[in-house]
């Protein structure tokens, strides 16, 4: 399944989001094996934001929402409207991220 970037409209995986792009970061192998374990709610921690962010990355509530990705304009700004919905969604979904990356896909967010 693929969900969009609010700020540039470029596709990911969400599996790849889940379970590959944390081995992207500068954590060991043993952290990025440990993060895959946490429940979503902890995944992005203060310490796991700065991580992605160093690489292109802003999330919402999870990984399956992203705000900005590495594909992004260095000054680009996400879409308001876009960015609203999605948090609503992450509220009403609160701990399916199933479900939230296929509500995702079939809105094109």
């Amino acid at each position: 399944m693929d969900v969009h970037c609010s700020t540039c409209g470029e596709p990911w995986d969400t599996y790849h989001l889940q379970h590959d792009e944390i081995y992207e970061t500068d954590l060991t192998e043993a952290e990025a094996e440990s993060w895959i374990e946490l429940p979503g709610s902890q995944q992005l921690n203060d310490r796991y934001r700065a991580k992605f962010r160093a690489n292109g990355w802003e999330f919402g509530s999870t990984v399956i929402n992203v705000i900005h990705c590495p594909c992004c304009p260095k000054d680009a700004i996400a879409d308001p409207e876009t960015v609203a919905i999605k948090a609503a969604l992450e509220d009403l979904l609160a701990g399916d991220e199933d479900a939230l990356a296929v509500t995702f896909e079939d809105h094109h967010l």
